[in-house]
């Protein structure tokens, strides 16, 4: 079982976790077009990157880069 890279959260909340940027971009589109109404650029999420370790490191990444 591959280890989950990404934390997906909205609002501070975790919500799903990601193991590549593919699956990041396939969930973004997917709540970018569930909250087309309210949140169209999808400025309530955070797309944090773990790093593999027990004492790996967390890096907040621009929601940007997964967009299409």
């Amino acid at each position: 079982m591959a280890r989950k890279r990404y934390d997906l959260l909205v609002d501070g909340r975790r919500r799903a976790k990601a193991a590549d940027d593919e699956e990041v971009r396939a969930w973004i589109e997917q709540y970018r077009a569930e909250h087309e109404e309210d949140d169209p650029d999808a400025t309530h999420v955070q797309v944090l990157r773990n790093a593999p370790g027990f004492f790996g490191s967390v890096e907040l990444v621009p929601r940007e880069d997964f967009f299409r």
